[in-house]
């Protein structure tokens, strides 16, 4: 009798007939689904009326918009956490239409373009998003009750939200102290791995996932008496 456990199919390198477009791969009732829903419902034009009809094109600020406004339902509040999410995060490349702009480029958008109109934009979709269930006030401003009994009404969301954003400055700076002009170092971020490193790795590893119970317990209680000796440490 096969006693082995199954497991569903695994194959990285799957070739499929037809890809799956992005469309298919965001659930109906997420989130950001929501966010491009109240974006496309607003008047967008005074964004638009921004840009000169001269120079380079831009991205379209609409695109700009919406990545920002779910970057921040999602506490993403970096400019180059945005451009990093825009590049690897589905729901991101969706919302953008696959483009990747680069941190410079949101937050002169951030901070230029879009400056005196997010404090309008920014508090209304989190106050609808919570009528509607998709965020708890209370988990998305840890450490604050809301008004009357812990209820949340409109004015507390908005006088939150105009104190959030004003902490995203705050943030941007902080990133520039420790990046300076560099996006964040995902990319070619150290030296190549080679194979002889990666095997050595992969040898330690599986000595140490083979060991049989009894010596894990072993060594969990030397662990345990370790600890017991620094925490009578003062």
């Amino acid at each position: 009798m096969d006693t082995k456990a199954p497991f569903k199919p695994y194959n990285q390198g799957q070739i499929t007939f037809l890809p799956p477009s992005l469309e298919e791969l965001i659930p109906e009732n997420h989130i950001v689904r929501a966010v491009d829903s109240i974006i496309e419902n607003i008047d967008t034009a005074p964004l638009y009326e921004r840009y000169e009809g001269i120079g380079a094109s831009s991205y379209n600020p609409v695109m700009m918009l919406k990545i920002i406004i779910y970057a921040y339902t999602q506490k993403v509040f970096s400019c180059r956490s945005i451009a990093k999410n825009c590049r690897e995060n589905v729901m991101f490349m969706w919302l953008s239409g696959m483009n990747t702009p680069d941190y410079k480029t949101i937050d002169r958008f951030r901070n230029e373009r879009m400056k005196d109109i997010i404090q309008d934009i920014f508090p209304e979709v989190i106050t609808l998003l919570h009528i509607k269930g998709y965020i708890r006030p209370e988990s998305y401003f840890p450490g604050e009750e809301g008004a009357e009994g812990g209820k949340w009404n409109d004015e507390k969301l908005r006088e939150k939200c105009a104190g959030l954003l004003e902490a995203i400055d705050e943030v941007e700076r902080r990133d520039t102290r420790e990046y300076g002009e560099e996006d964040l170092p995902e990319i070619n971020a150290g030296k190549n791995i080679d194979i002889q490193s990666i095997k050595e790795t992969g040898n330690k590893i599986n000595k140490k996932i083979s060991r049989k119970p009894e010596e894990s317990k072993g060594i969990w209680k030397e662990i345990k008496k370790l600890w017991a000796g620094f925490s009578e440490i003062k």
